[in-house]
């Protein structure tokens, strides 16, 4: 028996393609501290030929990403590994085909942005739910769920949360989120008002726990941050049924700074 074996029952049970953990959090699953070569060397996360990478490797996950200055790691689901066979090693560095994008600026004070050929409308500003004051009001779900199976918070799923939601029809497509003239975060969606009143606005209780859908937790979070900073998120949308292509192929022309793949 691995030492290592409450980790692979711990993705056995999560039933999510993809997982994002702190170090601390793997610790408090596995009952003790990792190795310091685990926060200062990223190849101890690499694919293969350790043992500790036998409980993700066996679980059926790899390593996307670790990060062992932010001291966090991210799986992701596959099939067909052999524990045998040596991966590469874990690279900080972002995926190749990121390695050609560029940060886009545009005009935040257009009605429609062209992007590569695709024209974005102006839809509205994100804009947290205020008191009668003009104070933001914050709302803590996390502390409504009954967590019988005394899941983890994620990271992104603790402190404070704000509540905002959208006019629109629930149209497939593409969405930029806008801020000082330059975007931050592309995403796709089949259905844009679900996308965001159901989503990003209103943040589930379970999801702020490990299986939750963390990227809801994240960007309500940025409009909440930029919010007190006195910012807006200008959203902008293009209408398609093939959103999941334009998505991508923006994503590999353009470097946004919430698109990274570790939510």
């Amino acid at each position: 028996m691995s030492i290592y074996e409450p980790l692979e029952k711990f993705l056995l049970s999560s039933g999510q393609d993809y997982i994002r953990m702190t170090f601390s959090e793997i610790e408090r699953i596995l009952g003790f501290s990792l190795p310091k070569s685990a926060y200062i060397y990223n190849a101890w996360w690499a694919n293969g030929g350790h043992t500790q990478a036998y409980a993700w490797l066996d679980a059926g996950y790899k390593v996307e990403r670790a990060n062992p200055i932010e001291q966090n790691v991210r799986f992701y689901k596959s099939t067909g590994i052999s524990k045998q066979q040596p991966q590469p090693q874990v690279s900080l560095s972002r995926p190749d085909t990121a390695l050609s994008t560029k940060p886009m600026s545009v005009d935040s004070t257009s009605m429609i942005l062209s992007v590569y050929g695709y024209e974005f409308r102006y839809l509205q500003q994100l804009i947290p739910v205020c008191d009668s004051n003009g104070s933001m009001i914050k709302y803590y779900p996390q502390n409504g769920y009954d967590n019988k199976k005394n899941l983890m918070l994620l990271y992104h799923g603790k402190g404070a949360f704000c509540r905002f939601t959208i006019s629109a029809s629930n149209w497939p497509g593409v969405y930029l989120w806008v801020v000082d003239n330059k975007i931050i975060y592309i995403g796709e969606t089949d259905g844009l008002l679900r996308r965001f009143n159901m989503g990003y606005g209103c943040i589930a209780p379970r999801n702020c726990y490990v299986g939750g859908q963390s990227t809801n937790c994240k960007m309500n979070k940025i409009v909440l941050s930029l919010y007190e900073q006195g910012k807006t998120v200008s959203l902008y949308f293009y209408n398609t049924t093939d959103y999941k292509k334009v998505e991508l192929e923006l994503l590999r022309k353009i470097t946004t700074p919430y698109n990274v793949k570790d939510n």
